[in-house]
């Protein structure tokens, strides 16, 4: 007999894709949502059900559980509560996981508007980019009650290496606020680093070489940093979505009335990127802002 829950999974984006192909590769009954149809072809092809809206998912999935994987608040916001959202059907017992990431005032709300339907909810960002999506070697940092986080862990298991809980709901998007500041800020100096070494008659590749294993070195300046080498900005993650990353931390720290100066900096920084038209270009192309910064001042 199969004990294993219906599975639902929204947003089929550059990091969705994988993660719900890791769902349905595990023996998960898969019904998918994706605002741009022909994305759910593959997982079609793999045996998964599809649903036109979030609403329709929502019936077929009944009291399982469903991911969403949207870019954005907005997006988070108009699956879960517009006419056709998760909420307008959603049976009792569901669990909606949030795996985006997404406004921490918006998951409370969101969390307290499930819970009256009966159904629970677990904010559950990921780190590890398109790479760690596509190994199924995320990083998953959840929030909600220990009860409904050991529902989730299967699903987990099958799309990341590692989940921790981080505490009540929310949390995990405070991890995810935290891990992108941090992400942002090293990815601006690896940049200029970089540029600055190149600028002057080092070779960026054996510079990079030499910070490895110190105290300088890095994920970032292990991956990003090789990609800024090879000048290879094809998206594992868009600069738009970084900076829509640093906004919303920012906005947390405005609403808790806290001064974070760096991080106000930096979300400059990724403005000036996204302004000058390179907000398409992977994380790493932070690096062709600081070329195009310096040819045109």
């Amino acid at each position: 007999m199969n004990t294993t829950p219906s599975v639902g999974f929204i947003g089929l984006g550059l990091m969705g894709q994988s993660m719900a192909t890791h769902i349905i590769n595990t023996g998960y009954s898969l019904c998918v949502h994706s605002r741009t149809a022909h994305k759910a072809e593959p997982l079609i092809a793999l045996g998964a059900t599809d649903a036109q809206t979030p609403a329709l998912l929502a019936n077929k999935v009944k009291s399982g559980i469903i991911i969403v994987c949207v870019t954005d608040s907005v997006s988070l916001k108009q699956v879960m509560l517009g006419e056709h959202g998760l909420l307008s059907c959603i049976k009792p017992g569901c669990l909606i996981i949030d795996m985006g990431t997404s406004r921490f005032d918006l998951t409370q709300e969101l969390a307290e508007k499930t819970l009256a339907k009966q159904a629970y909810y677990i904010d559950a960002p990921v780190s590890g980019g398109q790479v760690g999506a596509q190994q199924g070697s995320l990083s998953i940092m959840a929030g909600g009650t220990a009860i409904q986080l050991e529902r989730a862990q299967p699903l987990f298991d099958a799309m990341g290496q590692k989940t921790t809980h981080v505490g009540d709901i929310g949390c995990g998007q405070l991890a995810k606020a935290a891990n992108q500041m941090i992400v942002g800020a090293t990815l601006n100096i690896v940049a200029e680093a970089l540029f600055l070494a190149q600028k002057n008659g080092a070779d960026p590749a054996k510079v990079r070489q030499a910070l490895a294993g110190g105290f300088a070195d890095s994920k970032i300046l292990q991956i990003h940093g090789q990609r800024m080498v090879e000048e290879n900005y094809t998206p594992g993650a868009r600069a738009t979505t970084q900076l829509k990353d640093l906004q919303q931390a920012q906005d947390l720290a405005d609403q808790s009335k806290l001064k974070l100066p760096l991080n106000q900096t930096c979300l400059s920084q990724w403005q000036a990127m996204v302004n000058a038209g390179l907000g398409d270009l992977d994380q790493a192309g932070v690096l062709a802002w600081v070329e195009q910064h310096n040819r045109h001042g």
